[in-house]
């Protein structure tokens, strides 16, 4: 019997996909496996978004406790210290010492942790993301198509309604369901088991490293413990397995275009990175962003790049691309969509190409974003009176325009590439 496409999910978000050899040795035992299979039949529906944390708090708190976390995970070695039996370490996306695990013992700035503008709330302010990222199961998730790197890495943000700090993080169970449904038709049904297992234990694993960084106590994380009052809240839409099934699997996620040399000739992992770097030059900073570098972006979109650099996940890189103005359109919606953002696409050699000879670049569809991450968040919002009628009308091309921006500016990177891409790109199948 085929295992369906939930597999018990594993979250393309929390890197998880494992490597056969965890299954055996994990901290997580049969009778944790079978509670958690247990509670997720139990489940009628499931939502992208979890909260773990609540705690008393301002926007002016918001960074501080986003830091105690994310330094606690950067000077912890999981696999050592927490006996989680954890594959490989845990690290924080952007900080040194990161997933290529060769440019030293690793440290972080807090500028590693992305601001995004919350108006989810009449609080209004900079919510802050940490992006986790651990390399066995980033290299079993890209292992099953590098094209589903735009969807990595896991997501937590933080930020409050003036009065409370709020910590939620993307659903491991839920998101392999969204975004990896074409997984498990590449395995057996061992394979998917063990998957779906894992996909529990990498959710428990999150909130336990999130959970400790907040109890920690003036030690690896920098400051006091914090006391916080612990949520399981599903937020955002739900999603029947049914659903799941029949309409979201029928959806794409993402959006690939294939590149080829001018003359031909072969491409590296190296010359991904060089592209990517390209891209992220295109897109600018806080200082000239790409309303400057790239003529006919949509007005005030203001795109910049998250990092100076791509995240090197395993096999690609990734590029993180955020507008202020649609930032501030989306998270209107509520605060619990500042996990799906920022938008991301990865450049990387493809493997349908055995000659090497092409470069893909994948890009989250915001098609998708918008109509399944975000399902029902418009017409709630004008339910509530969030949303005018012209507002409404105004979100229903928000996805187009969009992808037009960050497609615009992907080709006038590819246009100037040091790497002599040929013009036209071809539009993947």
């Amino acid at each position: 019997m085929k295992y369906s496409k939930t597999l018990g999910a594993i979250a393309l978000s929390s890197l998880l996909m494992v490597t056969s050899g965890y299954a055996k040795n994990t901290a997580f035992t049969n009778a944790n496996a079978n509670e958690h299979a247990n509670e997720n039949a139990k489940r009628k529906s499931i939502s992208p978004y979890t909260r773990v944390a609540v705690l008393p708090g301002g926007m002016a708190d918001v960074a501080r406790i986003a830091e105690k976390i994310a330094q606690y995970v950067v000077y912890t070695d999981e696999s050592d210290k927490r006996g989680l039996g954890l594959p490989t370490n845990w690290v924080i996306a952007g900080a040194n010492g990161g997933l290529d695990g060769n440019s030293g013992p690793e440290t972080w700035e807090p500028s590693d942790l992305l601001p995004i503008p919350s108006f989810g709330t009449p609080a209004k302010g900079k919510a802050r993301v940490i992006e986790f990222c651990n390399k066995a199961y980033a290299t079993e998730a890209i292992d099953t198509g590098k094209f589903h790197g735009s969807a990595l890495p896991c997501e937590v943000s933080v930020h409050s309604d003036g009065t409370n700090i709020y910590v939620d993080m993307l659903d491991a169970e839920a998101i392999f369901n969204i975004f990896f449904t074409d997984a498990k038709d590449k395995f057996d049904d061992a394979r998917n088991a063990e998957f779906a297992e894992m996909a529990s234990a990498v959710k428990d694993e999150l909130r336990t490293m999130i959970k400790a960084g907040l109890e920690d106590d003036n030690g690896v994380s920098g400051s006091s413990a914090v006391v916080y009052t612990e949520s399981t809240e599903e937020l955002g839409p739900q999603f029947t397995q049914v659903q799941i099934d029949n309409d979201i699997a029928l959806r794409s996620p993402y959006i690939i275009y294939k590149y080829k040399r001018t003359g031909g000739g072969t491409f590296t992992l190296a010359d991904a990175d060089t592209l990517a770097k390209e891209i992220i030059a295109k897109l600018g900073t806080d200082a000239a962003t790409a309303d400057t570098n790239v003529p006919g972006v949509s007005k005030d979109s203001e795109w910049r790049s998250g990092r100076p650099d791509p995240i090197s996940i395993p096999k690609v890189k990734v590029v993180e691309a955020c507008s202020p103005k649609y930032a501030k359109k989306a998270t209107a919606l509520g605060n619990e969509y500042i996990t799906a953002l920022p938008c991301e696409f990865t450049v990387y050699v493809d493997e349908d190409d055995t000659t090497n000879q092409t470069l893909g670049v994948s890009f989250l569809n915001p098609n998708f974003m918008f109509g399944t991450m975000f399902e029902g968040a418009v017409e709630n919002a004008y339910k509530t009176g969030k949303l005018t009628k012209a507002e409404v009308i105004e979100y229903s091309t928000l996805a187009d325009v969009v992808f037009a921006d960050l497609h615009l500016i992907v080709d006038a990177a590819v246009q100037d590439s040091t790497l002599g891409i040929e013009i036209p790109h071809t539009p993947a199948p």
